[in-house]
C-alpha cells in the first residue's frame, strides 16, 4: 500500500513538473517561434517572468528623469516606456510576454476594428492578473458569453438614455452629481475665506475623486450610500495592492498562497462583500427596491421575463460599476481641469458659452432638466471629446483569444492576448492629421468621423458591442460639474504641480494637480444672453433698458442690500432684477454692490 501512495505521489510530481515545463518553457518558446514564422517580433521570453521584469526596470527609470513641459501631451514614453520602444525597434505589431502569457500589441486600425466589432465571443475580456478580480468583480464589464448576456439584461437600464435624461428627481445622475458639485464649491468657499479672501490652492485630483465617488455610491446605493462608504473606501485600498502585484510573476497558484500583500487583499476584500451583503439583506427586508442599482437587480430577481442575479454576482455588479464608474468620471474631470489651467482662452470661451446658454430661474448653475440642454454646449462637449483623446482614462484595451483565429491576416493560438494601445492610436499622425500631438479642440467641430479618419479612431469609451455602457453617465457627470464650477470660479495652474502622468488603473498626475482656484468677476449677463463690457469694482453699470436681468461675479461670499434694505448672502453668484431708476455703484472697501 505504501508502494502504492508512493508510486502515485511520484507520478503527481512528475506531472506537475512536466506541465509547468510545458506551461513555462515549451509553449512560450513554441509560440515565439509561430509568430515569428510570421514576420511578428519582439523583445525575448524570459522563463517564467516574460517581459515583466523589462517593463518594470523600464517603468523605474522613467521615474527618475525630469518632469514633463506643462503643455506637452506625449507622454507615452514615459508611461509606457516598453511600448514606445518596442514600436520603434519591431514595428507597429509585436510580440511581448505577461509572464508566460504571449501578448500581441498593435496599432493597426484593421485588427483593432476586427477585435472590437466581434459579436461571436471569440476576443475575450480577461483579468490576467487576479488582483484586479478583486477590484472590478466579475460583473457586467469583465464577464463573457452567456453570463455577460444575463448581466447587461439585468445592469444596462441604469445607462439607458431615458434613464439619464430624467433628471427631475434627487435620484438622477444629474440631479446626484449637482449636489455633489455644491458641497465642493462650499468646500471651496471656505478654503478662500479662511485664506486671503480671494483665492485658495486646491487638489482637485482629490476633490474630483471624491465628488464622483459620492454620486456612484448613490447610483449604487441610493438612500444608503453613506453606510456603503467605508466599503468603497476599502476597495481604493485593494486598487493600491493590485497596482504593486501587478508585475509579479504570473504563475498559477501564486494568488492563494499566504503572502502578507494576499492577506490583506483578502481581508479587504471580505470585509467588502461583507458590507456589500448586509445592504442587500436589508434592503430585501426592507420590502422597497428602490431606483438604484441594487434596486434594478433585485427587481430583476423577482421578474419571470430576466434572469435574476445570485447574491454574489450582485456583489460583484457593485464592484465593477464602481471602479469603473468612479474612476473614468474622476480621470476626466481632473485632466479637463489641467486643460482649463493651461489653455486659459478655452477656460473663457468654455466660461462665456455656460453663461449664455446655461441659466435656470433662480440664477443658479443648470439644472439640467433634459439632455437637449446639454446639447447645447458645443465647446464643452468638443472641450471633453480633445480630452479623452490626449488623457484617456484607460491607456490600454485588453482581449483573449477563446479558439485559434486569423486577424488582419495575422494567425492566433488560442489564449492569445491582445493589447490594444489607446493613447498611442489617439497620438497617431496618420489617423489625426500632424497636429495629432497638440490641443485642439476645434477638431471635433464635425464629431469624430470628421475629426479623424476612422470610425475606431476614438477609443477612450472603447466601441463595439462591448464598449463602455457608462459613456453618457460620465459625459453628463463631468458637463454637469463643469458647468457649475465655471460660473463661479476661475482657475490657474500651481506652481507646486509637476507634469508627470502615470498609470495607476487609470491614467492620472503622478503627484496630484494642485490648482489655484479664484472667485470670477464676470460682466453683467443679460436677459438676450449678451455679455455687457468687463467692469472693474470702480465702474458705473451702463444700461437703461427697464428690468434687465443682471448677473454679478464677486471675489468672495457677499451680501447684496436691495433699495428696501433687505439683504441676502450668495456664494460665488448674484442675480437680480434691476429698474432703471435704481443706481448701482460698487463699495471698493467691502467689495460689493449696492443699491
Amino acid at each position: 500500500m505504501v508502494e502504492i501512495v508512493h508510486t502515485l505521489a511520484a507520478i503527481l510530481i512528475l506531472w506537475l513538473i512536466w506541465r509547468s515545463l510545458w506551461h513555462l518553457v515549451w509553449r512560450p518558446y513554441a509560440v515565439a517561434g509561430w509568430f515569428e514564422r510570421q514576420g511578428i517580433r519582439g523583445p525575448p521570453y524570459r522563463f517564467v517572468l516574460g517581459s515583466l521584469w523589462e517593463m518594470k526596470q523600464m517603468l523605474i527609470a522613467e521615474r527618475g528623469k525630469t518632469p514633463l513641459d506643462i503643455g506637452s501631451h506625449d507622454y507615452t514614453s514615459r508611461v509606457s516606456p516598453f511600448f514606445h520602444k518596442w514600436a520603434a525597434d519591431y514595428g507597429k505589431t509585436f510580440l511581448y510576454w505577461l509572464g508566460p502569457t504571449p501578448t500581441i500589441y498593435s496599432t493597426d486600425l484593421e485588427l483593432v476594428k476586427q477585435v472590437l466589432e466581434d459579436r461571436t465571443e471569440l476576443f475575450q475580456k480577461d483579468y490576467l492578473n487576479p488582483s484586479l478580480e478583486r477590484i472590478f468583480g466579475k460583473g457586467l464589464l469583465t464577464t463573457n458569453g452567456d453570463d455577460w448576456k444575463r448581466h447587461r439584461r439585468v445592469v444596462y437600464p441604469i445607462f439607458y438614455h431615458e434613464n439619464l435624461k430624467v433628471v427631475a428627481t434627487r435620484t438622477s445622475v444629474s440631479a446626484m452629481t449637482r449636489e455633489s458639485t455644491q458641497k465642493m464649491i462650499a468646500q471651496w468657499c471656505n478654503l478662500i475665506e479662511k485664506g486671503d479672501g480671494h483665492q485658495a490652492e486646491i487638489d482637485m485630483g482629490c476633490y474630483a475623486e471624491e465628488l464622483t465617488l459620492g454620486v456612484i455610491e448613490r447610483v449604487i446605493f441610493g438612500a444608503h450610500y453613506k453606510e456603503a462608504r467605508e466599503g468603497f473606501a476599502e476597495g481604493k485600498e485593494i486598487q493600491k495592492l493590485a497596482v504593486r502585484a501587478f508585475a509579479d510573476p504570473q504563475i498559477p497558484g501564486l494568488r492563494y498562497l499566504p503572502t502578507r500583500r494576499n492577506f490583506q487583499a483578502w481581508k479587504l476584500d471580505r470585509s467588502i462583500t461583507s458590507k456589500t451583503t448586509r445592504l442587500i439583506k436589508e434592503r430585501l427586508a426592507s420590502g422597497v427596491d428602490g431606483d438604484d442599482l441594487i434596486g434594478l437587480m433585485l427587481r430583476a430577481s423577482k421578474s419571470e421575463e430576466v434572469e435574476s442575479l445570485s447574491s454574489d454576482e450582485m456583489i460583484s455588479e457593485c464592484k465593477t460599476i464602481f471602479a469603473a464608474g468612479q474612476d473614468t468620471g474622476a480621470t476626466l474631470l481632473t485632466w479637463g481641469m489641467f486643460l482649463l489651467t493651461i489653455y486659459p482662452e478655452w477656460q473663457e470661451r468654455l466660461r462665456e458659452e455656460v453663461l449664455r446658454e446655461c441659466r435656470d430661474d433662480d440664477g443658479d448653475a443648470p439644472y439640467i432638466n433634459s439632455i437637449q440642454a446639454l446639447g447645447k454646449l458645443k465647446l464643452l462637449n468638443m472641450f471633453l471629446l480633445e480630452t479623452l483623446r490626449l488623457y484617456s482614462p484607460l491607456p490600454f484595451l485588453l482581449r483573449k483569444t477563446a479558439s485559434d483565429t486569423t486577424l488582419a491576416n495575422i494567425k492566433f493560438r488560442k489564449g492569445t492576448m491582445i493589447t490594444i494601445p489607446v493613447m498611442m492610436l489617439h497620438r497617431s499622425k496618420e489617423i489625426w492629421g500632424l497636429d495629432a500631438d497638440e490641443f485642439n479642440p476645434m477638431r471635433f467641430e464635425k464629431g469624430v468621423l470628421g475629426a479623424a479618419n476612422n470610425t475606431y479612431a476614438m477609443l477612450a469609451f472603447s466601441c463595439g458591442p462591448r464598449g463602455c455602457p457608462g459613456r453618457n453617465y460620465t459625459m453628463i457627470e463631468v458637463q454637469t460639474v463643469m458647468t457649475m464650477i465655471l460660473r463661479r470660479f476661475s482657475f490657474s495652474l500651481s506652481s507646486q504641480y509637476v507634469h508627470m502622468p502615470r498609470n495607476f488603473i487609470s491614467l492620472a498626475p503622478r503627484y496630484g494637480l494642485p490648482l489655484i482656484a479664484l472667485g470670477v468677476v464676470r460682466s453683467p449677463l443679460l436677459n438676450d444672453g449678451t455679455m455687457m463690457p468687463q467692469l472693474d469694482n470702480r465702474s458705473d453699470f451702463p444700461w437703461q433698458s427697464p428690468s434687465q436681468e443682471v448677473q454679478f461675479r464677486l471675489n468672495g461670499s457677499s451680501s447684496v442690500f436691495l433699495a428696501d434694505h433687505t439683504s441676502k448672502t450668495w456664494d460665488f453668484g448674484i442675480r437680480m432684477y434691476v429698474e432703471p431708476s435704481v443706481e448701482l455703484s460698487w463699495m471698493p472697501m467691502m467689495g460689493m454692490p449696492t443699491c
